[in-house]
């Protein structure tokens, strides 16, 4: 099950190196909030916005409280959640026809930071294709919904290829590893 969420990278889609690295935030925004129904600015002015406003912290990225209010003013529902250990909600607000946007944490050179992406479908059954297990790389076929679900579809921001970073896969185990239990959820 994918759900036909627009992809904008925060490399590819804008041009201003300061918030390149940094815009994984207003960039999982503007897919959501688009796929939504709603207008949104491209992607600078959402982050120049944000930190002018106090939603973006260069020592701690992106508020997500922030991010929920700026969709309350597309016109949007939204809501956030912490402290969640398990894909229910996820799973449920997937079924709904919603993506959502999720924290996670993103390893570099020793440095654990935090990182955003849009959780846009899931699968059942998978089998191993692409990079390689320790990736978390696959490629799922749903078959019977009494099947568990054993990988998540989302949109990766962080990809300078448009096309490797939308509708990227990883089993359900690997999500759960670096998932910080933390989702926002937006609805028309």
């Amino acid at each position: 099950m994918k759900l036909s969420v627009p992809y904008y990278s925060q490399f590819v889609d804008i041009d201003d190196s300061f918030w390149m690295i940094r815009a994984c935030g207003a960039t999982s925004l503007k897919m959501v909030a688009e796929f939504c129904g709603a207008t949104v600015p491209d992607v600078v002015t959402l982050c120049n916005e944000a930190r002018d406003r106090g939603g973006y912290d260069l020592d701690n990225g992106w508020i997500h409280d922030y991010l929920v209010t700026k969709a309350k003013e597309f016109g949007l529902e939204a809501y956030r959640k912490e402290g969640l250990v398990d894909i229910d909600e996820i799973i449920s607000a997937l079924d709904a026809g919603n993506p959502v946007i999720v924290s996670v944490e993103k390893r570099v050179l020793e440095q654990t930071r935090f990182h955003m992406v849009v959780i846009v479908g899931y699968g059942r059954n998978v089998e191993e294709h692409g990079s390689g297990p320790e990736d978390g790389v696959l490629e799922s076929s749903t078959t019977s919904h009494l099947s568990p679900i054993t990988c998540l579809h989302y949109h990766e921001p962080e990809s300078t290829n448009k096309e490797k970073g939308q509708y990227r896969t990883c089993t359900q185990e690997v999500f759960q590893k670096y998932w910080r239990g933390k989702a926002i959820f937006i609805t028309k």
